[in-house]
């Protein structure tokens, strides 16, 4: 064989994530272990493998008709493809079998267009456009391309690897949702179990059921959590649509530390043993814990930690008393705060001697009014200077315990909480620090069922503020 055509039965991994998920999926239908190892007798065999399962469409009337699965998504991945033209049904099985077979087959040599590959550089073999690139632009519309181009050039790999990028992905409300990573240790198993579940699907009945809240999101973080090494890169997660009707692309990214972080809520006994509770702490009425920490882990880092702190308030208001969990939720709190949120550790380490201070302050006090008045003045519109420097007379003169720092804010904690980048994360994880500690101390505070609706008030609050 010419080195051409050898180029031509070989998948080379490229900077598309599309292509990289495609070129996995190729792997796990040809029973390797990574696209590297796709021979040209394997590569071959993958592809056929392909098209015989669209070629199972051809006696199909319907995509909703049993055995419909490839025609159904065909309409979102290949609008106006060989496998769904608009004379579909005025065509026999033979004729529409015949119609695949040739747009999936290399393209002659002899018509290459001569140009490189977009995403390799290897010889294209052929333009392509929308049809086969999801969000590719059509390759009718000329005015797009240099003159003399029809689309976009590609070689038969590359393009094989796209074919394949649904069978990586999940296929559901007419949107194909995959995970990728640079991380290739991780990206092989997850799009391993991908392609099971596609060719699962592709077999059964269709299912009806609605997806819970959040339910790529939600996968995509028990991917990250059952994986069993360090993940090196971060986790992304596409969703698209290539149909007619609709045109999407959305990307969400888990960043690196934060992947990692949730695997060690596996893998470290001290923080295993507080996740369920940093779970519960995360959901609201409508939508499940696990659910809702897969969504801000895709979003806004701080919101998990803010969410914890308002919800062990929420709890305080309603039983009158700070829930034991804030004990076991530290682990993963301090950590979080120094692996994620790129808190310095000594810092961490002031906070968390600051809050014993305060602590050691307000636990004298049996009364939640003190506490509740503290907790209002670290809300945004409150005024925490000013209670920092009323209650700093109170410790100097009557509270303080003779082992204990003369000073309850001194400069550097006041630098934290006021003038630091991350004045507003530092000032949550007081209040949960301090949260701790009262229950460290065995804390039972007594009041009248107005403190506790007070209590209600600044949790409601923090969590508006959090919202912002």
């Amino acid at each position: 064989m010419t080195d051409a055509f050898e180029q031509q039965h070989q998948v080379l991994l490229t900077a598309s994530p599309l292509q990289r998920v495609g070129a996995f999926a190729l792997a796990t239908l040809a029973k390797v272990d990574h696209p590297g190892q796709l021979t040209a007798e394997r590569f071959t065999t993958v592809t056929g493998t392909m098209t015989r399962h669209l070629l199972a469409t051809a006696d199909v009337a319907k995509a909703a008709d049993a055995g419909g699965f490839w025609l159904s998504a065909s309409y979102m991945l290949w609008p106006n493809s060989k496998i769904n033209p608009t004379a579909r049904g005025k065509q026999s099985p033979a004729g529409r079998r015949e119609l695949i077979m040739q747009w999936r087959a290399v393209p002659d040599p002899a018509d290459w267009p001569g140009a490189p590959c977009a995403y390799c550089d290897r010889p294209a073999c052929k333009w392509f456009g929308k049809v086969d690139i999801p969000l590719g632009a059509s390759s009718e519309h000329r005015n797009t391309t240099a003159p003399g181009h029809e689309g976009t050039p590609l070689c038969y790999p590359c393009v094989a690897c796209l074919w394949a990028f649904p069978y990586g992905a999940q296929l559901s409300g007419g949107r194909a949702t995959a995970i990728h990573s640079w991380d290739d240790v991780f990206l092989a198993p997850v799009t391993r179990l991908a392609v099971q579940r596609t060719l699962a699907a592709a077999q059964a009945p269709p299912n009806k059921t609605k997806p819970g809240p959040y339910a790529r999101e939600l996968a995509a973080l028990s991917a990250v959590r059952a994986y069993g090494q360090r993940l090196h890169s971060g986790v992304e997660l596409i969703v698209l649509s290539n149909s007619n009707k609709e045109q999407f692309l959305r990307t969400q990214e888990m960043s690196q530390p934060i992947a990692q972080w949730l695997r060690s809520t596996v893998t470290e006994p001290n923080r295993r043993t507080g996740y369920q509770a940093l779970v519960a702490a995360q959901a609201t009425k409508a939508v499940p814990g696990e659910a809702f920490l897969a969504k801000r882990a895709f979003g806004d880092s701080t919101a998990i930690l803010f969410r914890t702190t308002a919800n062990l308030l929420d709890r305080f208001s309603a039983k009158g008393a700070i829930p034991v969990e804030a004990m076991g939720l530290a682990p993963l709190v301090y950590s979080y705060c120094i692996e994620v949120l790129n808190m310095d550790e000594k810092d961490v380490a002031r906070i968390q001697d600051l809050a014993r201070r305060l602590a050691t302050l307000l636990g004298q006090d049996s009364r939640r009014g003190p506490f509740t008045t503290f907790m209002r003045a670290n809300a945004k519109g409150g005024n925490l200077y000013g209670w920092f420097r009323s209650q700093s007379v109170e410790w100097l003169l009557k509270t303080r315990p003779d082992k204990m720092q003369r000073t309850l804010l001194p400069v550097e904690d006041y630098r934290l909480l006021f003038d630091d980048d991350r004045a507003w994360p530092h000032r949550r994880l007081l209040v949960f620090a301090v949260m701790e500690a009262l229950v460290e101390d065995n804390w039972q505070p007594k009041g009248s069922t107005e403190e506790l609706e007070d209590i209600a008030d600044v949790a409601a609050n923090l969590a508006d503020d959090d919202n912002e």
